[in-house]
């Protein structure tokens, strides 16, 4: 049995996936690679302690909307592209890229992978990490760009970090440059893949 609800409505302040722009800074809120966490955990592919397990598994089955967070970033007058991350970081990523014409450096270093409460109790390889955080999807987080002339208003930013728990992990390129991973010089084409629906 599979339920769906639909929602009509208006949007004061509708922020699409179309507005980002050379030189905006990419953001995403929360941690990712939580639910993957434990989709893995579920399938024996991975051992955690219980109470790791539990955070992860709660992630999966227990997802919070940033309905709030959405809110507090549409009105804070510099964002200007905007998707949930349902189905993978990297679906997302190439989502806006798409929509924006534009290309994405993502900072490697940069991105929030697992909570805190469950990345410490675990020894996961960085390749592990990545496809946790940007394959797998199931992290109701949202990824956004602003306008990178936000750093200098500390009143904004600082709003956002405490109140939406925002991690800028990279920025707008062009178009041609494409969307991919930076650490340090290296730089690799992140894949365009994620959860597919029916």
């Amino acid at each position: 049995l599979i339920l769906t609800g639909t929602c009509f409505g208006f949007a004061d302040k509708p922020v699409r996936r179309s507005g980002a722009k050379v030189g905006d800074l990419l953001c995403v809120t929360g941690s990712l690679g939580n639910a993957a966490l434990a989709l893995k955990l579920m399938r024996g592919e991975l051992k955690a302690p219980r109470d790791v397990e539990a955070v992860a598994k709660k992630a999966l089955f227990q997802p919070l909307p940033r309905i709030t967070e959405g809110i507090i970033i549409a009105n804070s007058g510099v964002v200007t592209a905007m998707i949930d991350i349902s189905d993978g970081l990297a679906l997302s990523l190439a989502e806006i890229a798409k929509r924006s014409n534009v290309g994405m450096e993502v900072y490697e270093d940069k991105v929030p992978v697992l909570s805190d409460e469950i990345s410490s109790d675990l020894d996961l390889s960085k390749r592990e990490l990545r496809e946790l955080a940007y394959y797998y999807g199931g992290d109701y987080e949202l990824l956004f760009t602003i306008d990178a002339g936000a750093l200098e208003n500390a009143e904004v930013m600082k709003k956002l970090r405490e109140e939406v728990k925002m991690s800028i992990i990279g920025k707008i390129v062009p178009q041609k440059e494409g969307t991919y991973f930076r650490e340090g010089e290296e730089k690799e084409k992140i894949d365009e893949k994620g959860y597919q629906h029916f």
